[in-house]
């Protein structure tokens, strides 16, 4: 018979009690929100009457009748793919070059990742009210400095990708640190031993650099893609989708459909959920199809 532990029992208690906060947290404003939209989104609900169960109906006509039922549907998801197409490879890159040069050992390297990071923690509410007034046709800074007046938001040539500028600007500070992270626990036995071979910068950076971070880089491009088809603020605020729907992304369409004024809660349920099972495939192909370590190769290069 095993003998009662009064301190064992206390330590479990107290760890309990720690994470007491977090677990409600998210069994209130996480997991029952998701659990009822998935309820929801098997019914007809405009939440002025009792939800009407209709099963499948809502997946099928949106995948299937979308031109009667949301016309924007397919159109919303194209401009989202767009939208991805503009702004990850860019951010990446962009990334992954600022990083290495933060790590080359450069003057002001903690007040560099600082400035980087501070439009990642700043209200996006802000930031997108900034760049409104940067990006104004007759008065923004960017028109002045350029000598143009370019309506960069009112043209459909231009409001997408500059969008999608704006979000690489917003989110290069989050994406350096943790490449730099990465780059900084990369073993210094391999760049001696590239130096030995005689690789100058460049080929130590391609050779050692960039295989021995290869986990971080893939890590950053799941999680862009994921924050990629959940964009919804800076079209919200700063263009409402125009013009002529040319930054009207998927969660805008969806959050038009809920709160818009059609307040058709079980489509837009429907459509949060086929979103989700849209990033899972993804998700799901990126780690199948991406190489996600080549470190190992790096290091027996290194000793050969």
């Amino acid at each position: 018979m095993k003998r009662f532990n009064a301190r064992k029992v206390r330590i479990n208690v107290a760890g309990w009690l720690f994470i007491a906060p977090l677990a409600v947290y998210f069994v209130i404003f996480q997991l029952t929100p998701m659990v009822m939209s998935l309820v929801y989104s098997f019914t007809d609900w405009n939440m002025r009457r009792d939800p009407v169960f209709v099963g499948l109906d809502n997946y099928i006509d949106l995948i299937t009748n979308a031109d009667n039922l949301y016309p924007h549907f397919w159109p919303s998801l194209g401009v989202t793919v767009k939208y991805m197409l503009y702004s990850i490879p860019a951010g990446v890159i962009l990334a992954v070059v600022v990083a290495a040069l933060l790590n080359s050992k450069i003057k002001g390297e903690r007040f560099f990742k600082t400035a980087f990071y501070v439009p990642s923690v700043t209200v996006s509410v802000a930031i997108s009210a900034m760049w409104t007034f940067m990006l104004d046709p007759m008065y923004g800074m960017i028109n002045q400095l350029l000598g143009t007046n370019i309506d960069f938001l009112g043209q459909t040539s231009t409001a997408l990708p500059t969008l999608a500028l704006m979000s690489v600007w917003g989110g290069l500070g989050y994406n350096v640190l943790i490449v730099l992270s990465a780059m900084k626990n990369i073993d210094t036995s391999l760049y001696e031993a590239a130096e030995m071979d005689g690789a100058n910068v460049f080929r130590k950076f391609v050779s050692v650099t960039v295989p021995s971070i290869l986990p971080t880089i893939f890590f950053v491009i799941v999680t862009s893609v994921i924050g990629g088809f959940q964009v919804f603020d800076q079209m919200y605020l700063m263009t409402g989708g125009g013009p002529q729907y040319s930054t009207y992304t998927y969660l805008l369409g969806l959050y038009n459909e809920a709160f818009g004024g059609a307040y058709r809660i079980g489509i837009a349920c429907a459509m949060s959920y086929i979103l989700f099972i849209i990033i899972l495939i993804i998700t799901f192909i990126q780690f199948k199809v991406l190489p996600q370590d080549l470190s190992g190769e790096s290091k027996r290069r290194a000793k050969r």
